[in-house]
């Protein structure tokens, strides 16, 4: 079996492949990181509300109700901030997608050109065996006739 002529450019695609992969992968984490701290965010605001709403049944001061307000306020700045964080991470997984999406289908445009290049060699192969299994086979009747 003769080496496919494009071998090297193959493996470069496969590793590029997998150098995608695992930035995608990487991007992918991040986006979970940037739910999980939200996730986090929005219970303690929740939390915070429930306990707001139990210190006013039991009587607040104004400075707690000012205090409190205070910490609604940068808790949701933090809490759009990151949002917005992770709006931006969820396009560059996007593109990350897009990138692994494009190395495949180059790595398979060169794995179908592998395969092509195998059968014809195949095919090159089993002609030439049929064409010398006539010629035997010709001769071998020549040998019969001429006796």
């Amino acid at each position: 079996m003769p080496r496919f002529s494009l071998e090297t450019a193959l493996r470069v695609r496969e590793r590029l492949e997998k150098l995608y992969q695992k930035a995608l992968a990487e991007q992918v984490q991040i986006e979970k990181q940037h739910n999980e701290i939200i996730n986090v965010m929005q219970d303690a605001l929740e939390v915070h509300n429930n306990d707001i709403d139990e210190s006013k049944k039991n009587g607040v001061t104004i400075n707690q109700l000012l205090m409190s307000g205070d910490f609604q306020k940068r808790l949701k700045n933090n809490l759009q901030m990151k949002r917005d964080q992770l709006n931006e991470q969820l396009q560059v997984v996007e593109l990350k997608r897009h990138e692994l999406t494009k190395a495949t289908q180059k790595k398979r445009v060169f794995e179908i050109l592998k395969e092509k290049e195998i059968k014809e060699f195949k095919d090159g192969k089993d002609r030439i065996e049929r064409l010398e299994a006539d010629e035997i086979a010709q001769n071998y009747k020549r040998f019969l006739q001429n006796r």
